[in-house]
């Protein structure tokens, strides 16, 4: 499914997709959505009538349930991904094999009438450590790609038709100002020039860049990236190792080549990690900086810079004043 979302993200020519990690969220203990009124999801286009119990959550975008551990955890996406989409979520063993890399297994696909119209609904479960939730994750269509996924434990009292109606509820409306789009966000950053905002993606991160260009599939301009991760969690002393991990696998840097490891101080943490170096991209030798830092939930915030080595080490200010601003939101 990531692999899908990654070169979706291509084709549409918006490279900071290729960081959206996969959404593992748990998720669970929830009632009828018959008496709840209808609950707009902060910095997403999406509406809906939650179940009992559920609060807008400030870690992502969406709802959860902190005694019960349940969530409903909405990603937006470039108008132009929905044809491809819709074309795996349309056939059931694509469906089957694609989410199957992310250890999640698809048991039922069906179409669904929702407030914003027909949408498309997977049905499965997903194995995390000892445990395995049940998941339901929709695809809907209005000005942004819309991907509605809610997760439970499988020994929980989560009854499926209640999910399906607070599913049937959901109404799509105007997209949000990118004002309030980076207000949703789970982390606080603030911009320095040269680098100016994009856009956010995926309700978990944001695109700045320097330069003409807001679209540079090329990456000929400067580019910079701030994430929240929103599944698992990670201890302060692993965080380098799982840095170096996500730089192999994140698109343009999977041979890059490490020069410096620190460790400092980022997003509120004294035990940050700071990797350095150079790698090969389209338009060349770039150097690249990527900062961690992990949350007091054991999730973490991950920056990373790129841009020409002749042009880098002019950037230097605004990209440590950016990392400086970035803290986990309250």
């Amino acid at each position: 499914m990531i692999n899908v979302i990654k070169r979706t993200a291509q084709n549409a020519g918006r490279t900071a997709l290729h960081f959206l990690m996969g959404c593992v969220l748990v998720a669970g203990l929830a009632t009828s959505v018959s008496a709840q009124e209808r609950t707009a999801i902060s910095g997403t286009t999406v509406s809906l009538a939650p179940l009992k119990g559920f609060v807008p959550s400030s870690k992502f975008a969406g709802l959860e349930h902190a005694e019960a551990k349940a969530s409903v955890l909405v990603v937006e996406l470039p108008a132009e991904a929905h044809p491809q989409l819709s074309a795996l979520f349309a056939n059931l063993e694509t469906a089957k094999t694609n989410f199957a890399k992310q250890n999640i297994t698809i048991d039922d696909a069906e179409d669904i009438e929702t407030a914003a119209g027909k949408g498309r609904i997977l049905t499965g479960q997903q194995a995390l450590g000892a445990a395995t939730f049940d998941k339901w994750i929709v695809l809907l269509k209005g000005a942004k790609t819309v991907m509605i996924t809610v997760q439970a434990p499988e020994d929980s009292d989560l009854d499926g038709d209640d999910i399906v109606a607070m599913l049937k509820s959901v109404s799509l409306g105007a997209e949000p100002t990118l004002d309030q789009k980076l207000a949703a966000l789970p982390f606080r950053v603030r911009a320095a020039e040269p680098f100016r905002v994009v856009d956010t993606f995926g309700g978990l991160g944001v695109l700045m860049t320097s330069g003409p260009l807001n679209v540079d599939p090329k990456g000929s301009q400067p580019m910079l990236i701030v994430s929240y991760q929103t599944g698992g969690q990670v201890a302060a002393g692993q965080l380098a190792a799982v840095g170096e991990k996500l730089l192999s696998t994140t698109r343009g840097f999977e041979k890059a080549e490490i020069t410096k490891r620190d460790k400092i101080a980022f997003a509120g943490s004294s035990d940050g990690s700071l990797l350095s170096g150079t790698t090969v991209g389209d338009s060349g030798r770039k150097r690249f900086a990527q900062y961690m830092g992990v949350g007091a939930d054991g999730r973490f915030v991950r920056m990373i810079v790129s841009a020409d080595e002749a042009t880098f080490p002019n950037l230097e200010p605004a990209i440590k004043a950016i990392a400086d601003s970035i803290a986990f939101a309250q």
